[in-house]
């Protein structure tokens, strides 16, 4: 397809759209818009190309029916279905947005062919909680240069129906989205984290009852593209890099093989360090223990292998900040910020009495709107949990729930329903244990206590000392490409840890099968964190030996 095609789709998708209905072949129209869409923009040049929204680009910025992108979060699916007519009389077509004024059509309701009302399913979409600046940059891409540049702006407006997303009083886009293509539907399940493309423009909404309908920014959907728990791609294991490969010429496989393992070990322990001294008071097995946490997620659901909730015990309150007004919040962790610059999707979550009494923590529906809790966020996302801010409590079921079995429970009026999810937790706590939550893992901080060192956990992120950008992008793509990949088992290394473990129970009759799935899945993590798709025995004795050596630091 032409490159001036392509234009003009960007400039006017309201009238490619009509000029491809009227050469039509027999089928479902609304597929083959689908696929003439993607196949138009298919590149990723081309892609990108379409502009974007988000709280720097919002819907009011663009004018009415243009092409836009909108890469979302799906909070959503339980809006009623809509009719639309798919053909005017005078054979114009409709759906997207398009009606019988739009195309001059004079035709009246008698006129109406009831055998062209087709469905289009409706969902409410938001700004992707939990994602990264570097993360949303890097999916953008570079700022789009179409005819249609968006209008300027006041700043800090706030998004249509705020209760459906889980940080309300924060700045973000909500959008009615309106998908015309049914095929696979029901596929698309709250909190999948999907880009839609297609025609911006404002219409009403019925989701509160006992209101008139508002208009609110919709989209009618061309094309969308799913993402990923992990939203980003990075390889597993890791590759060779250009420059090492120019030095590597001549070199055989096993060589090179050797070399890239060589240099994750390296780029691993060079992030523990960086982790530990940036954000632990230089303790680096609680920086190890972390981003193991990190790079865990949902294996399995049968049997359940699932991420191990984290407490990084002893871990100093604040230190108090001086001013005259109570209602100042108190400093986040550093290691929030780290975990912002290495994590595609990251979500803090700071425990305070305002939040366990004024908050929700699961979606609720309210007058069949479905508002948003705290934990209504996407697969593949690390949350931070900090006690700092109570003393004491009862254990909060809702987070407990995603601790134990990965599920959140969306409560309706008479019943309430669970729904899989996939989210590492780890918690800080200043005591021997989490006041709040049975975790897995108890890692306590090995720190100083001065007031100097208590403010360096503290200390804001334009303080953090970042590596060489080449530096710090190694460590997002062993991250990252770490919580993607999967590790064998082979038989030598099954064998080996059965025999392992036989010894074990046979000195200390405390043991049982729990122990063997958490050294299991410690291992697995640790082979992960190494770039390694086969867990060796000298991989599985290096990460017993590590969590032994936790398991005495608690005893």
């Amino acid at each position: 397809m032409t490159a001036d095609y392509r234009q003009q789709a960007l400039e006017n998708p309201t009238l490619v759209l009509r000029q491809l209905y009227q050469t039509r072949p027999s089928g479902s129209f609304p597929r083959l818009v689908a696929e003439h869409f993607q196949k138009l923009f298919e590149s990723q040049n081309a892609f990108q190309r379409i502009p974007w929204l988000d709280v720097n680009r919002p819907p009011e910025s663009y004018e009415d029916r243009t092409l836009v992108r909108f890469r979302a979060m799906v909070q959503d699916t339980s809006l009623s279905t809509e009719m639309y007519l798919s053909q005017f009389a005078d054979g114009g077509c409709g759906g997207w947005g398009i009606y019988e004024t739009d195309g001059g059509s004079s035709s009246s309701v008698q006129e109406v062919d009831y055998a062209n009302l087709q469905e289009c399913s409706v969902l409410w979409a938001t700004s992707v909680p939990a994602e990264s600046a570097w993360c949303k940059e890097e999916l953008n891409g570079p700022r789009s240069e179409s005819a249609r540049t968006p209008i300027p702006t006041t700043s800090g407006q706030v998004s249509p129906r705020a209760h459906k997303y889980p940080h309300p009083d924060t700045n973000h886009v909500g959008v009615q989205v309106k998908i015309y293509d049914r095929e696979g539907i029901d596929s698309y399940k709250s909190t999948d984290v999907v880009t839609f493309i297609g025609i911006l423009s404002t219409e009403p909404c019925n989701l509160d009852q006992t209101h008139t309908a508002a208009d609110v920014p919709t989209l009618h959907v061309l094309f969308s593209q799913r993402h990923s728990p992990t939203v980003l791609s990075r390889p597993f294991p890791r590759s060779e890099r250009p420059a090492r490969q120019e030095r590597s010429i001549g070199s055989s496989d096993e060589q090179r093989s050797e070399s890239i393992a060589d240099d994750t070990q390296q780029v691993r322990d060079e992030l523990i360090s960086w982790i530990a001294q940036e954000a632990l008071g230089g303790d680096r097995v609680a920086a190890e223990w972390i981003l193991l946490s990190c790079i865990s997620r949902v294996q399995s659901r049968h049997p359940p292998l699932l991420p191990p909730s984290l407490v990084i015990s002893r871990f100093p309150p604040p230190p108090p900040v001086p001013s005259t007004t109570a209602s100042v919040p108190p400093p986040i962790p550093t290691i929030s910020a780290i975990l912002r610059l290495l994590l595609p999707l990251t979500d803090t979550l700071p425990l305070s009495l305002d939040t366990l009494n004024k908050r929700r923590f699961v979606p609720e529906s309210q007058d069949e709107d479905l508002h948003a809790g705290l934990l209504q966020l996407p697969q593949g996302t690390v949350v931070l949990i900090t006690e700092g801010g109570v003393r004491e409590g009862q254990l909060l079921e809702r987070v407990q729930d995603i601790m134990d079995a990965q599920t959140l429970a969306y409560v309706f009026p008479y019943s309430q329903f669970t729904f899989p999810t996939d989210i590492s937790c780890i918690v800080l706590s200043e005591g021997r244990k989490s006041t709040f939550f049975r975790t897995d893992l108890n890692v306590p901080l090995r720190a100083s206590t001065s007031p100097a060192d208590v403010a360096a956990l503290y200390k804001p992120a334009d303080e953090i000392k970042l590596p060489p950008a080449e530096k710090l992008v190694a460590f997002r793509d062993l991250v990252v490409g770490a919580r993607s990949g999967k590790v064998q088992v082979p038989e030598p290394t099954s064998e080996h840890i059965q025999l392992n473990f036989v010894r074990e129970r046979q000195g200390d009759r405390s043991l049982t099968a729990d122990d063997l799935i958490r050294w299991m899945t410690v291992a697995k993590l640790y082979a992960l964190s190494l770039h390694e798709p086969s867990l060796s025995i000298e991989t599985w004795q290096r990460a017993k030996a590590f969590d032994d050596q936790r398991r005495a630091a608690i005893a």
